[in-house]
């Protein structure tokens, strides 16, 4: 039998592990890695087998056992197992994108007739996917603002079949107490999905408050060197081998192996690296309270922030994205802002070595999708490996443009 078979995902009844455990150590020294310092990488797209017996296995068993990697594969499965380790859920799937999980999710899990309530402010192409692929399905939405969990809740509809969140968002970074909306969900046979993409799982862990299934974009902090996207699904064994039976297999948004042994190298850093965005953050927003020509900074950790009891309850620790609105519309002067800043590279993505300075101007003249993040004067600002008074400097010149 090959030694595949026996390479399984982690029960949610093991002890609990420490960071360093899980992305150090965890399934390393199994037979499947042959004790390699790195891990073994299975660039392969097919695997072989000696026996008609044995390959009948592992295709049985295909959401476990490797039998063409678009199912799955041991470095992807490795991988698998350590995010979903971390994220304190049962098992995990790997795909092409952030995009790709919540889609594979929202579309294995409803039907024509079915509604779906989501966040107000949504990811622009889960926003897209909500309301532009699903109703010519059948498929109704409701986008409501959840800063208000009672009137969120009222919302729901005898044909509710999923809750959409994301806690904090990407752009004002509103926060859903997601704890009373799980267990109202519960209740009603309603399972929740939500983007956890801006804590990354060691300052957040939706599950221990109830969340069914839990999605990433990997490309952001999991990964964090600016040279693959992915994304992550993660949930309960019975709910992912559903999705790995219909819309991940059937969609085929796998993730090849070596972008997973990538993922793999990052996430031994993700502590440390977590750890310095998050100070250096702190630092930069600090630096940047109450100047003169920010009219209102959006970030969880600040004594501005609207929802502190949600951050206090929820958040383990900042992450490294924020938003300001300048005090000013003149596309000109916002303009000149964005083209000075030399620290921060102008880019769409976060959550790399790298700090991005992304103006929400760079949109309006092409597609957004309606999105309300979007207005002029509003800039996103992610903050990566740079020094404090590097980007803090770089900010103060920029803004004596504006």
């Amino acid at each position: 039998m090959p030694v595949f078979q026996d390479f399984v995902v982690i029960s949610r009844n093991f002890v609990p592990m420490q960071h360093a455990d899980i992305l150090l150590h965890l399934a390393e020294h199994e037979p499947v890695a042959f004790d390699g310092g790195s891990p073994t990488l299975y660039q392969t797209s097919n695997f072989l087998f000696d026996t008609a017996e044995n390959m009948r296995h592992a295709l049985i068993n295909e959401d476990t056992v490797p039998f063409y990697t678009r199912g799955t594969n041991p470095t992807v499965q490795l991988l698998q197992r350590k995010v979903a380790a971390l994220e304190g859920m049962d098992d995990a799937l790997v795909l092409s994108s952030g995009s790709a999980a919540v889609a594979t999710a929202v579309l294995g899990l409803v039907k024509a007739g079915d509604h779906i309530l989501s966040v107000a402010k949504p990811y622009s192409w889960t926003a897209k996917l909500l309301g532009s692929l699903l109703p010519p399905f059948g498929v109704t939405y409701t986008l409501a603002d959840a800063r208000d969990t009672e009137a969120f809740l009222a919302q729901v509809t005898p044909r509710t079949k999923l809750i959409f969140l994301e806690s904090p968002n990407s752009w004002t970074f509103e926060m859903q107490d997601m704890e009373p909306i799980a267990a109202f969900a519960r209740e009603r046979g309603i399972l929740t999905l939500m983007d956890n993409s801006y804590a990354s799982p060691l300052n957040q862990q939706p599950a221990a408050y109830g969340i069914d299934l839990v999605a990433h974009s990997a490309t952001k902090y999991l990964n964090g060197h600016s040279d693959l996207v992915a994304g992550v699904l993660c949930g309960s064994r019975d709910l992912i081998q559903t999705l790995f039976k219909s819309t991940y297999m059937t969609l085929g948004a796998c993730i090849s192996p070596y972008e997973a042994w990538l993922m793999l190298r990052s996430l031994r850093t993700l502590p440390l690296r977590m750890k310095h965005i998050g100070e250096t953050t702190r630092a930069v927003v600090d630096a940047l309270e109450g100047h003169a020509k920010i009219r209102r900074i959006y970030y969880p950790h600040t004594a501005s922030y609207d929802q502190p009891e949600l951050t206090k309850k929820y958040l383990k620790g900042p992450g490294g994205l924020f938003s300001i609105d300048l005090k000013t519309t003149e596309h000109t002067q916002i303009l000149a802002f964005a083209n000075s800043l030399r620290k921060f590279k102008l880019g769409c993505s976060w959550g790399s070595y790298e700090s991005l300075a992304f103006p929400a101007i760079t949109t309006m003249t092409s597609l957004n999708y309606d999105n309300p993040n979007i207005v002029a004067e509003r800039v996103r600002l992610s903050v990566g490996l740079d020094e404090p008074q590097d980007l803090i400097d770089d900010l103060m010149a920029a803004l004596e443009l504006a």
